[in-house]
């Protein structure tokens, strides 16, 4: 165990792909696939349903109590209001996460002709018959979906621990529980890539919708490029330098970023990207850590654009008010996911269902995605999450600094 932790999980995802393709070309993907017969004795489960179990049957308990606890322990550890500073931090969070939606639906409806996703067919489903709903329920459904519970029993958790005086014990359970989540990671991950790859090739199709899922880069990419040329304008204009400057200053942080897939494991880059670009590096460290946690403006625009090209593949007809809907759950959905990689993607599931898509296409097209999510996609959503946390901490005590003089009067008052 401890020889595979000390791999990268980069090498384990190529090793375990390969091997997936290799079995496909000898011909054995449809044995890998098919249920396992030991003498008479029958079983339901296949050794590459199996494969991909292990990371996607326990995956969704564990980011929940992940959730639960996260923001349990935040909460009991918290000392004082926001802050004038970190309200400034905080508007570029949620600015950077709208700019985002937006330009996000803009390149869903501009590849929405594209065939990403397999029709729901693949998997014995007949797709979608689901009548129109009014925006008030679609947004019902979305407060009172099972992770926006997770979110509220997170915080009178937190309350609840304060009040006991544990936030200590609390945080310290935390940093293990996530510790363990990522080896966790590190093993289950492989084994999901080499099933979920094993069981779409054994399907009828199945080099085409891997070949089709391809597809899925050029709305991804567009978005994620132009949010951060938007984010990267804003915070030259703001910090008075030019695109160059700032570029310097956030490069180390994105190859960091792009190498682990984890904003956590960038703490100490997100460090040095705001102190080069004129921000205190100690002063800031508060605010993008937090930033690490709820300023996930990548993981956004990943899980809106899979959910919208699932639902029209499933058959549901995504208009602008249904794009707005998928876009504030993921707006909301990010802020809880934990920064290790390709967590989010689990998340996924839950979007899917309470929009009206089977469970049975949903988990496909999250075991699907997971073929690709570790080798490129979450990589580049962490990339711009971590660029975000940066900009967005420099960007706001840049704000602070610049009339100090009314904060303080705003203090004294």
């Amino acid at each position: 165990m401890k020889t595979i932790h000390d791999i990268p999980l980069l090498l384990l995802v190529i090793v375990s792909a390969a091997a997936a393709f290799g079995f496909w070309g000898l011909g054995a993907a449809d044995e890998l696939a098919a249920p396992i017969v030991i003498g008479d004795t029958f079983l339901s489960k296949s050794v590459a349903g199996l494969a991909k179990d292990a990371l996607f049957v326990p995956l969704r308990p564990l980011m929940y109590a992940l959730i639960i606890l996260s923001i349990g322990s935040s909460i009991a550890i918290s000392t004082g209001g926001l802050g004038a500073k970190f309200v400034r931090v905080l508007v570029f969070f949620l600015m950077f996460s709208l700019i985002g939606m937006a330009i996000a639906i803009a390149a869903y409806f501009l590849f929405a002709g594209e065939t990403i996703l397999p029709d729901p067919s693949i998997v014995g489903d007949s797709g979608a018959d689901i009548a129109s709903s009014p925006f008030a329920e679609k947004i019902y459904g979305v407060l009172t979906s099972a992770l926006m519970i997770c979110i509220y029993t997170g915080l009178i958790f937190g309350a609840a621990l304060k009040r006991l005086g544990l936030g200590r014990e609390a945080d310290a359970i935390s940093d293990m529980f996530i510790a363990g989540f990522r080896k966790f990671l590190q093993y289950t991950i492989p084994l999901a890539v080499f099933g979920s790859i094993t069981l779409a090739l054994a399907r009828p199709n199945g080099w085409e919708s891997l070949v089709d899922l391809a597809n899925l880069l050029k709305p991804y990419m567009l978005a994620m490029v132009l949010t951060w040329l938007v984010i990267l304008i804003v915070t030259s204009t703001i910090q008075g330098r030019g695109p160059g400057f700032i570029l310097r200053a956030v490069l180390p942080q994105a190859v960091v970023a792009f190498s682990t897939s984890s904003s956590i494991a960038t703490l100490v880059a997100t460090k040095k990207a705001c102190n080069d670009m004129g921000a205190n590096g100690d002063e800031a460290t508060p605010f993008f850590t937090i930033g690490a946690t709820i300023n996930m403006v990548g993981t956004l625009i990943g899980l809106l654009l899979m959910s919208l090209y699932a639902m029209s593949a499933f058959g549901i007809e995504v208009d602008l008010g249904d794009a707005l809907v998928v876009g504030f759950q993921s707006l909301v959905f990010a802020t809880a996911a934990a920064g290790t990689p390709s967590a989010s993607v689990v998340l996924l599931q839950d979007i899917l269902v309470s929009q009206g898509v089977s469970g049975e296409y949903a988990t496909y097209v999250t075991a699907l995605i997971i073929t690709i999510d570790t080798l490129i996609l979450d990589r580049l959503r962490t990339v711009l999450n971590t660029q975000s946390d940066s900009m967005s901490t420099a960007n706001g005590l840049k704000l602070y600094y610049r009339k100090p003089r009314v904060l303080v009067d705003d203090v004294a008052e």
